[in-house]
């Protein structure tokens, strides 16, 4: 779990890139984000997406399709008119003349369209990289702590039977044993609460490809290595060029588009068509032409104008607003990732020492009598509360590095 790795296997996306994991096997974070990428129905439908996008594209960007009509005139009416002596028939085909770049903007619009789509299917992945990194950062995490738990209640039984031996040569009072009882029956239900919290965040975790039930054995994962923290400023030069801005970026240039289009729209199309007609009561025919112009172009389109350059105001109205809240936020995340290293790095060079040199004081006077069962049971306690605490603060880091890289992601950015 490093920093740029998840989106580089973002890219990759399918079980092709790296191995799948198949049934009570270990898994590994990059075949988690393989997994989620390739089965996840909210990628397949951003997908689905862009095919509807580009098929609608492509049809926008067609040019107006000729059109092939008939009349049929003074028939079955009265007089001279009865019958079809004096019938007069029309066959033509006619055709829209777009004119002032019509179908360009079209295509430029669906291209626009098209980029966008393709950027939501993006994010999607993105999205899903980090829902799949931070729920198996969980399983690894839930797994410590089931491994803390089964040694609590190994060390509490441990005790417990030394107890009960000390209590029954009559060197240690009733209440220990009490106690020590109290003790184990509280570590048996706080391994029996990480056992189930271990098996919903394995669930929860395999729900990331679509699965009903985890299928895969232990999540292998190292919280101990950290990755190194950028500094701030080079996180923050990123921002501009992220993932939210650059869709920002693609809305303006799809409303950028669509104003073309409402420009074009203000010059009229022509529609002309050409035909034979049939004049049954002279025995002749001739040809027949039409043109047809629109009125009332130009007003339209003005609104239509009008409408898509408030929507650009309000799209750079938010670019400005999201570059401010996603810098506040990141120096949030930023801040928070600073301690939780200051924290491991405090309990892991004094605090948990400490722990350890004192219950093994601790214990050492307890078997030689000078100290009594509640004083072993505190030391007891507060290293394994200590070791708990450390494995949060390492699994704390990760999961705020994730939520840097997903805040920080360029789009298409493949460097390692």
């Amino acid at each position: 779990m490093t920093l740029r790795l998840l989106w580089v296997l973002a890219l990759a996306g399918t079980c092709g890139a790296v191995p799948c994991a198949r049934a009570a096997e270990p898994l590994r974070l990059e075949q988690a984000i393989a997994r989620a990428l390739d089965s996840n129905p909210l990628v397949a439908a951003e997908s689905a997406q862009l095919q509807a996008v580009e098929a609608r594209a492509r049809r926008e960007g067609m040019a107006p399709q000729f059109t092939l009509g008939g009349e049929l005139e003074n028939v079955a009416g009265t007089g001279t008119l009865s019958g079809m002596d004096s019938a007069e028939s029309t066959l033509r085909i006619g055709r829209i003349i777009e004119l002032g770049g019509k179908r360009a903007a079209r295509q430029a619009l669906g291209a626009a369209e098209v980029d966008q789509q393709q950027n939501a299917i993006w994010s999607a992945r993105l999205d899903m990289t980090q829902r799949t990194a931070g729920r198996f950062i969980e399983v690894v995490l839930d797994q410590k702590r089931l491994e803390f738990a089964e040694q609590r209640v190994a060390q509490s039984e441990r005790t417990r039977r030394e107890v009960a031996s000390w209590v029954q040569a009559a060197r240690n009072p009733e209440s220990d044993l009490a106690a020590a009882d109290i003790a184990l029956a509280t570590a048996e239900l706080e391994r029996e609460h990480a056992e189930h919290e271990l098996a919903s965040a394995r669930n929860a975790l395999a729900a990331t490809w679509g699965g009903t039930a985890a299928d895969f054995g232990q999540a292998q994962g190292e919280l101990e290595a950290l990755p190194p923290l950028p500094e701030f400023e080079a996180l923050a030069a990123r921002l501009p060029d992220t993932d939210e801005q650059h869709a920002l970026q693609l809305e303006a240039r799809t409303i950028a588009a669509r104003r073309k289009v409402a420009e074009a729209s203000a010059r009229p199309d022509v529609n002309v068509s050409l035909g034979v007609r049939r004049l049954e009561a002279f025995d002749d025919q001739g040809l027949v032409m039409s043109v047809a112009v629109p009125l009332g172009s130009r007003p339209r389109a003005n609104l239509a104008i009008a409408e898509a350059d408030a929507q650009l105001a309000a799209v750079e109205a938010r670019q400005q607003a999201g570059q401010s809240e996603r810098r506040q936020e990141l120096f949030e995340r930023y801040q928070e990732l600073r301690h939780a290293r200051t924290e491991v790095e405090a309990l892991t060079s004094r605090m948990l020492p400490k722990a350890e040199q004192a219950l093994a004081l601790t214990r050492r006077g307890f078997e030689a009598g000078r100290f009594s069962f509640l004083s072993l049971s505190q030391a007891q306690q507060t290293l394994f509360e200590l070791r708990g605490r450390l494995v949060e603060a390492y699994a704390r880091y990760h999961t705020l590095m994730v939520e840097v890289d997903r805040l920080t992601a360029i789009p298409q950015d493949t460097t390692p």
